[in-house]
């Protein structure tokens, strides 16, 4: 990945929401027409599915455009997989399948939601492009824990570019590359808070 990552990954993943709202409301359409034509009322698990899809899309719109500053308390696990379903729908990845490896029961981090998000899924990128590359089983996303820090590792060459080490940083952790492996290494919010007792 090159220097600036972070805005062309953005512009595909939100032409790929945008692409999957635009569906769900075609098929809306189309059936809101097929009704109107035969006289009869929509099948209502049919509609109430497609209408439920459009939130979906809608949803992971307004997370990838979220941009409050405030740190929160969130645990890791539940914001790959949102990382994990906004990048299925990128147009030229989504091909490319990913499996959380999660060992233990890692800590919650303290950290700002949108920058945690962007992140991860720059990092999911970095992970399916080098999946992508050698082909075969599902690429793994690795989550693990201690007292004292969270990790997520991916297996992907090369070394991180200025976006995805600027986002580790807002979110006071750490990306290291070595051996064909990157590792983000976040403070759990136990450690956040041990470090605040020994400031005040």
């Amino acid at each position: 990945m090159t220097a600036g990552a972070w805005t062309p990954l953005f512009e595909e993943l939100l032409q790929g929401l945008v692409h999957a709202m635009n569906n769900r409301i075609t098929s809306l359409s189309a059936f809101a027409e097929l009704a109107a034509m035969d006289g009869e009322q929509i099948e209502t698990p049919l509609l109430r599915n497609e209408v439920a899809r459009l939130h979906a899309a809608s949803a992971q719109v307004g997370l990838l455009a979220h941009r409050s500053p405030d740190a929160e308390a969130l645990e890791l696990a539940p914001q790959i997989t949102i990382a994990l379903d906004i990048h299925a729908h990128h147009p030229r990845m989504r091909s490319v399948a990913c499996a959380l490896e999660q060992e233990g029961n890692p800590l919650p981090v303290r950290v700002p939601r949108w920058a945690l998000l962007r992140l991860l899924l720059l990092l999911i990128d970095a992970a399916k492009r080098a999946g992508d590359e050698v082909g075969g089983e599902a690429v793994p996303i690795q989550l693990s824990g201690n007292d004292v820090a969270v990790r997520v590792g991916i297996r992907t060459p090369g070394s991180p570019d200025t976006d995805v080490l600027a986002l580790a940083a807002t979110c006071g952790g750490t990306l290291t590359a070595a051996d064909g492996r990157w590792l983000l290494e976040l403070p759990s919010l136990l450690e956040v808070r041990r470090a605040e007792r020994q400031a005040r």
